[in-house]
């Protein structure tokens, strides 16, 4: 009696594919993203743009006006250091106060100086838009 075998007819099998590449890329994804972002708090400054040529109103008596120069500050056109203009900020910080930088001033110094009046209370701060030189 001879049993008769038919041929192979099924499915090959399938090699077995590794996971290892697969998480070795995820991983390296993982740190690369982990190296890239950053996990620190961001600092936000709001700006708040002012007209070059304000109407004049009755509020605008309480406008302090905050030029930033190279080398000095000012306040209304008087010379002032900035831990005086830090002084007068703090006796009311509820007056709007106008930073004009001249030109040439570093975007540093005027951080600077509106971090020092934010520090003083003053919540009212922008800064004044350039004239176009008309």
């Amino acid at each position: 009696m001879t049993l008769h075998v038919p041929p192979f007819q099924g499915r090959r099998s399938r090699g077995a594919v590794s996971l290892t590449p697969l998480i070795d890329v995820v991983f390296i994804l993982l740190i690369f993203f982990m190296l890239v972002s950053n996990l620190q708090r961001t600092n936000r400054i709001d700006l708040h743009i002012s007209d070059s040529n304000p109407a004049p109103t009755q509020a605008q008596d309480r406008v302090l006006v905050v030029t930033i120069g190279r080398d000095a500050l000012q306040l209304d056109g008087q010379p002032v250091s900035l831990a005086r203009l830090r002084e007068r900020i703090a006796l009311q910080p509820q007056r709007q106060v106008v930073l004009e930088p001249v030109d040439g001033v570093s975007l540093q110094q005027a951080v600077n100086v509106l971090d020092q009046l934010r520090g003083a209370g003053a919540n009212r701060v922008s800064f004044l838009q350039a004239g176009t030189g008309e």
